[in-house]
């Protein structure tokens, strides 16, 4: 059953930087939804740029192996103290972004009427506290 719930974390990392790719060469699907906005304004509170989407996705896609790495499923790299700990730091970060900054993204937020608060609250939040629990379960493997 662990098992099952880190491959299929995994495969959501690989979904979810495929669809940064698509972005990041200008695919437009699903992008008003996904990039917080102030209460007042239909305009992004941020902006990220070609690199940064990319940056996102490679980092997604290292997420996706190391998670299967750690469960010693990817068998070219072994399991290690060193995949262990980014595991532990993995699911720190997720629970952080879920809990959130306060103001536009997380359970806690203060801007809650927008497009993307409604989203963030119902998807993107929940998933960031299962990605947590994904990484913090495969450092106990």
């Amino acid at each position: 059953m662990i098992k099952i719930i880190i491959e299929i974390t995994s495969l959501l990392f690989i979904f979810i930087g495929i669809l940064h790719v698509f972005w990041a060469f200008g695919g437009n699907w699903g992008i008003h939804a996904v990039l917080p906005t102030s209460e007042d304004s239909k305009l992004a509170v941020l902006r990220p740029g070609m690199l940064g989407t990319l940056f996102v996705a490679l980092l997604c896609f290292f997420a996706s192996v190391l998670l299967l790495v750690q469960i010693d499923l990817f068998t070219v790299i072994k399991p290690s103290p060193l995949t262990k700990w980014l595991c532990i730091a993995g699911g720190i970060v997720f629970l952080l972004r879920a809990i959130g900054e306060g103001k536009y993204v997380g359970f806690f937020k203060k801007v809650k009427h927008t497009r993307f608060a409604k989203q963030d609250t119902a998807f993107y939040s929940p998933l960031c506290v299962w990605m947590s629990f994904a990484f913090l379960l495969a450092s106990f493997t």
